[in-house]
Order: structure tokens, then C-alpha cells, then sequence
């Protein structure tokens, strides 16, 4: 049988020499046809040599590296356009989307170089290579016959499959079948914190999810497909396996590494909610439906993380006693915020918020609606003043409503209705609120956080994510209010806290540990720089 023939790029011969070997062992369908130092070198290599199939690219090379070498490739015709996988270390991530950009079928991590890694990504990019080699047009390709299952896949989400028996699914139906079986079925829905704008992007992140679960083909099957623009699904099946347990355990080491790749490769977090483990097509629908639920509970317990059935929690009050509770508290929220004393409202608000964590513990959507609807009822306290809805936002997103429905985290959702709260009892009794009540609900929380967590590793982007709002908004307002940026403001705090311990008689370095300075000499540059002397002339002075 003929072999299909691989260039190996990379600078460094020992890796040349390794990668030969480990393809050696992980395949006998390839055969090394040469090796380059450099992207410049096999450049020339694939014009004397236009029938490799494969090349593997190191992505740091000098004179031109592996991206260049793929963009190179892009703008030359040559007879037999080969497959490019690119070799990568863990640093080079940044590498890896341009090169995916530039159309790489597949890359492999350096550091876990061996024939049991390897062998999956070869073995897919045989069948690619076979795919093209292939043409009869009665023959589904790979491609085809992986959007037939995703399809039919999708559809049985979205409907309850055992109202799916019509003519024109039955026969994708039984390919779904023959692929992945009926035994040890499980869904993973991998949810984003953010859409996802760019098609290269979404490419990227499903090239990255079935590298991962390729490996693994032996053990189970997993068909991967788009959902929309920030979630993706994962269908398993593990037809071999007996063990729930050991099935639990793979798809937790296969999600973890998903989850791994995936925030190296993306500015974003993600979480993923996995089904139960059931036999039968007809329970497709329920798994995903399951995992979506899963997913969703990133809302109330964060991102980056994986959630198992047994995460999903029920209500713990029940919906009459409820209904009558939420209107007696809406109720009492009215009152206490006409009432001028700041500490009845917040009392009553934390008690709503109890309330809705009861009645919606895995109902992120369920309870921003019940949240806005407070919001609401709150805002219309102002109208007896003559201030109109859009001046109630001088200081916050408008609208606040909209705002609270985008939020990611019910910490967030919580966080963003108190400043509105806050906002509107300052509107409502004006004369009862100290001076520093002026600031923005935002720049106020900024101060608050500065001030108690002065001594860490405190930085502006943390904050920002914290109070709710951009960095860029954050740092502008922030100027505004205070009349300092953020750096000043943070400098001259750690300063002032620095004076009264070297006036307590404190060692230079323990001084600067307390107030959030590693190095002792950094802290005395910019301790005079502020007053002028050195921290210990200021000691002496202050014995």
C-alpha cells in the first residue's frame, strides 16, 4: 500500500529525529520524505518534492517560522497542497490561532510528545488525506457524513425524539445509530461567558474540542457540533464501557483538558454542564436539556468549572408559600426605601434576594426577570419626585434593566440592583446622605474595595470584573470623581498607611510588606518620590 509522504520542519534536530520516530510507531500509513531547518528551507524542499501530503511545522523557527511558513504555502500554487500541523510548546498559543486562521487541519503540544498522543492526530489526518484522495461522488465523505450526524443530533435537541419517526430524518437517524450506538449516552454543553464573533474563532475552538476527544477514540465516541455563537455540544457514547464510574471519570478527564485548552486559547471562561449517562436515541433531547440546565448554574456558582447532574438543586420553597412571601417582602421594599434610614432597605433587600436564591437555585433567567420586576416597582418611588427614568441613571448603565438581564453571575445581578437601590434612596432623601454618597455607586464600591484590599496585588481590570463595568469606563470615572486615577489613588494610600507605621517604629520591610510592596527598595523610591525623603529619614523624624 501506498504511504502518504511527511516533511518535518523544525530547527532543532533532536525534535526532527524524536517526531520521526514517534510517527514511525504511532503509523505505518506515512513515510518521512525529508526534514527542513526552517520555513524557508522546506519552502524550497516542496517545490523540488510538490508530493508531500503532510508537513509538520514547528511554529518558532528563526529565518521563518511556522506561521510564516503556512501564509507562504497559502500564496503558492503547488501541485499537491499538503495538510500542515503545527508544532507547538505551551507558551505559543497566540501562534496556534493565527496559524488556524491560515488554515492549519491540526496542531500537536511539544512537551506531550509521544506515539500515544500522536497517534489520534495522524490518524485523523489520514482519513482527511484519504477523503481527498476519494472520487467517487457515491461515496459520503467524512465531512458529510459528521454534518448528517450533527444535524440529525440537533434536531433531537431541540425536539422531543420520540416524536421524531418522520421519513426524512429515519435514515440519517439509523446513520446516528450506527455511529454512536444506543448504549452509555451523555451530553456536555460547553457554555461560554461571552459570544463568540469571528467564524475563525469558532473554527479554532471546534478544532480545539476534537483534537482533545480524537485521543480518546478507543474508550468512547464523541461528536462535536455548534450550537450557537457561545455554547457547543458534545454527544458521547462509551459503548464498550460497563462502569459508570469509569465513564464519569474519562469524560472528566477529557472536559478538564477541554476547558484547559480552551482558556489559553481564548480571552474568555466557560463552564459545562454533562448529562446523565442513559441508553436509547429517545433520551438525546433530555440529556442535552439536562446539560443546558447544568451549564447555566455558572450564574450562580461562576465559570470554569464542570457541573454534574448532581450539582441541579431544586426549589426549596414551595410556590404558594413563595408567591406569598415575594409580595409581602415587595411590599416591605417599598416601605423601607421611603423610609430615610439607609440600613431598612438593605435589610429588606437581602431578605428578597434570600427568597429568590429558594424559589430559582438553577433558574438564572427565572430570577433576573423577578429582579428587574422589583426594579421596577422601586423606580416608580421616584416619579412622586419629578425625576423621569433617564435622569435616575445619571450614574449608572442605562438602562439599569437591561443592564441587570446581561449580567454573567448572580453575585453581578445582585451587586448591579443594590447600586440602583443605593442610587434611588439618595434620589428619594438627598438630605439624609453624607458627602461621599455623591459618588457613583461604582466609583464608590472602587474606593471601598481600594481601601481594604490596599495592601494586595490590587489592579484595576480585577476591580472592573468585580463592580460590573469595562475597564476603560472604570478608569475615566473613576479620574472623574476622585480627581486622581487609580494609580495615584491606590500610591498615595499605601503612602499614608506607610507613614503611620514608620511612626509606630516599624523595620523599612516589614512597612512594606503591610502595605502591599514586595520589594523594600521599590517601596522606598516611590515613598520619596511622594514626600520627599527617604522612609527612613521620615522615621528618624517621627521618633
Amino acid at each position: 500500500m501506498m504511504k502518504f509522504k511527511a516533511l518535518i520542519v523544525d530547527d532543532e534536530p533532536l525534535a526532527r529525529l524524536a517526531l520521526r520516530e514517534y510517527i514511525s510507531i504511532a503509523s505505518t500509513d506515512f513515510e518521512i520524505a525529508g526534514e527542513a531547518g526552517d520555513g524557508k528551507e522546506a519552502l524550497n524542499m516542496l517545490k523540488i518534492h510538490p508530493d508531500v501530503d503532510l508537513v509538520l511545522a514547528d511554529i518558532q523557527m528563526p529565518n521563518m517560522n511556522g506561521v510564516e511558513l503556512l501564509e507562504a504555502l497559502n500564496n503558492t500554487t503547488l501541485s499537491n497542497q499538503p495538510l500542515t500541523i503545527m508544532l507547538s510548546a505551551y507558551g505559543d498559543y497566540s501562534f496556534v490561532r493565527d496559524s488556524f486562521v491560515l488554515g492549519a487541519f491540526d496542531y500537536i503540544v511539544k512537551a506531550k510528545l509521544d506515539e500515544t498522543y500522536i497517534a489520534p492526530v495522524l490518524t485523523k489526518t489520514v482519513d482527511e488525506l484519504k477523503r481527498r484522495q476519494s472520487s467517487s461522488k457515491t461515496v459520503s465523505t467524512l465531512e458529510d457524513v459528521e454534518a448528517s450526524i450533527c444535524s440529525v443530533l440537533h434536531r433531537l435537541c431541540l425536539s422531543d425524539s420520540l416524536e421524531v419517526t418522520d421519513d426524512d430524518i429515519t435514515p440519517s437517524l439509523e446513520l446516528v445509530r450506527k455511529h454512536m450506538g444506543e448504549k452509555n449516552l451523555e451530553v456536555a454543553l460547553l457554555r461560554l461567558s461571552d459570544t463568540v464573533q469571528f467564524e475563525d474563532s469558532h473554527r479554532m475552538i471546534m478544532q480545539t474540542i476534537r483534537t482533545v476527544t480524537n485521543r480518546s477514540r478507543s474508550e468512547g465516541i464523541c461528536k462535536v457540533c455548534r450550537y450557537d455563537d457561545r455554547h457547543y455540544v458534545l454527544f458521547f457514547s462509551f459503548p464498550e464501557q460497563c462502569s459508570i464510574i469509569a465513564i464519569r471519570r474519562l469524560t472528566d478527564i477529557i472536559l478538564s483538558e477541554v476547558s484547559m485548552r480552551l482558556k489559553q486559547f481564548i480571552n474568555l471562561k466557560l463552564s459545562m454542564g454533562i448529562s446523565d449517562i442513559v441508553d436509547g436515541h429517545q433520551q438525546w433531547n433530555r440529556l442535552f436539556r439536562q446539560a443546558e440546565r447544568l451549564a447555566g448554574l455558572s450564574f450562580y456558582q461562576g465559570y470554569n468549572r464542570l457541573y454534574y447532574p448532581e450539582a441541579e438543586r431544586r426549589p426549596s420553597i414551595k410556590e404558594s408559600d413563595w408567591k406569598e412571601a415575594w409580595y409581602l417582602a415587595r411590599t416591605e421594599m417599598l416601605k423601607s426605601l421611603s423610609d430615610p434610614d439607609l440600613m431598612k432597605w438593605q435589610e429588606v433587600y437581602e431578605h428578597c434576594c434570600s427568597l429568590l436564591i429558594q424559589r430559582y437555585p438553577c433558574s438564572p433567567e427565572l430570577i433576573k426577570s423577578d429582579v428587574v420586576d422589583m426594579t421596577w416597582e422601586a423606580s416608580a418611588l421616584i416619579y412622586q419626585k419629578g425625576v423621569s427614568w433617564e435622569k435616575l441613571h445619571d450614574k449608572l448603565p442605562y438602562p439599569i434593566t437591561d443592564h441587570i438581564y446581561k449580567q454573567e453571575t448572580w453575585e453581578n445581578t445582585v451587586h448591579w440592583c443594590r447600586l440602583f437601590l443605593e442610587h434611588l434612596h439618595q434620589k428619594l432623601h438627598p438630605k439624609d446622605q453624607p458627602k461621599e454618597c455623591f459618588l457613583s455607586p461604582v466609583v464608590a464600591k472602587t474606593k471601598e474595595l481600594i481601601e481594604k484590599n490596599f495592601n494586595e496585588d490590587v489592579h484595576l481590570s480585577n476591580i472592573s470584573q468585580i463592580v460590573g463595568v469595562s475597564e476603560s469606563y472604570l478608569s475615566k470615572q473613576f479620574s472623574k470623581e476622585i480627581g486622581v486615577n487609580f494609580i495615584q489613588f491606590l500610591t498615595n494610600l499605601r503612602i499614608e498607611k506607610a507613614k503611620k507605621a514608620l511612626e509606630s517604629g516599624m523595620k523599612i520591610y516589614e512597612v512594606s510588606e503591610q502595605v502591599g510592596y514586595v520589594n523594600p527598595e521599590h517601596f522606598s523610591r516611590i515613598f520619596k518620590k511622594i514626600t520627599g525623603i527617604s522612609p527612613l529619614a521620615y522615621r528618624r523624624e517621627n521618633e
